[in-house]
């Protein structure tokens, strides 16, 4: 995203005091301790993170509920109603979209008759004149006609349109897309129907970004271990560690030990954080499962959420 971008150039810029007066070479290389550095704070941080953004996405969601129950209460509608006026307006959204050019025709055409009629006895002294507006109305109600055939095959029996000669004689007709009378707290309800529903599907994907950072810390504990373990048996057939000597591979041993201890703390406080939030959902956490198994597996979860 365009913030993350500003913020990691902002922390880098940290740097452009002092390596603006070096040689390329070592700018380069600053910059890129800086960058491994803000690198390896996301990462120490990003139980927390996870943790923050799945509290909030919690704590919305029971806002959002509060607000429409609430909403319901004061329009005296049940839950089926509550469906049925999502399903309206999305119907209505929809017909909306896709009829626009068709309305924008008959609109026009409307607006047109309207003023050629205002103008005929008005604006017009001679009969000539006279006539030539009445074949252009003629000719446009002809055209409004066929538009409205052509609205009303595809819309349903509410939404039709009368002949042009009905609503002709309204000065102000209302047009069943427009949004007024019922639909406006139909629109309302929809809002916050689709922002719980925003919300809710948020917290299934933190649920599912918390199993992929867990996965993630086993498999990389997993792998230093039985880096580990061919080392200290010295049965690694890696022609990057073929060639080293004794003590290069007890230090290499202590290199990977050091880095698994760091790895095992990182792990027992994730645990600890996502413990704290995920409660008895922290179970299937410890499941053991591999790749796309074990996110098929865990959906029911999710979706429990």
């Amino acid at each position: 995203m365009g913030e993350e971008v500003e913020q990691v150039n902002s922390f880098l810029s940290r740097a452009a005091i002092c390596s603006k007066f070096m040689a390329k070479a070592v700018r380069t290389d600053m910059l890129t301790i800086q960058a491994s550095g803000w690198n390896k704070r996301k990462a120490e941080n990003l139980d927390w993170t996870l943790a923050k953004r799945y509290i909030k996405t919690v704590q919305r969601i029971a806002d959002a509920t509060k607000d429409l129950q609430k909403l319901t209460t004061e329009l005296s509608i049940h839950e089926d109603a509550v469906q049925q006026w999502v399903c309206d307006v999305q119907q209505w959204t929809t017909g909306a979209t896709v009829q626009n050019d068709r309305q924008k025709t008959i609109e026009g055409l409307y607006l047109s008759i309207k003023q050629r009629k205002f103008q005929l006895y008005r604006q017009t002294v001679g009969s000539k004149r006279r006539h030539i507006l009445r074949k252009k109305i003629a000719a446009e109600k002809k055209a409004l006609d066929d538009a409205i055939v052509d609205y009303n095959t595809v819309v349903g029996d509410a939404d039709k349109l009368p002949p042009p000669d009905e609503f002709l004689v309204e000065d102000n007709f209302s047009w069943p897309w427009e949004c007024h009378g019922d639909m406006c707290q139909k629109k309302k309800v929809f809002d916050k129907v689709m922002l719980l529903n925003r919300l809710e599907e948020e917290a299934v994907i933190v649920v599912r970004e918390i199993k992929q950072h867990w996965e993630y810390m086993r498999s990389m504990a997993g792998t230093i271990e039985t880096l580990s373990s061919q080392l200290s048996e010295g049965i690694t057939g890696q022609s990057s560690t073929a060639a080293l000597t004794e003590s290069g591979r007890e230090g290499l041993l202590c290199v990977l030990k050091q880095r698994l201890c760091k790895v095992q703390a990182q792990q027992t406080a994730a645990r600890t954080t996502y413990q704290r939030i995920l409660g008895q959902h922290m179970v299937s956490l410890d499941e053991s499962s591999s790749g796309e198994e074990n996110l098929d597996s865990s959906s029911s979860t999710d979706e429990e959420l």
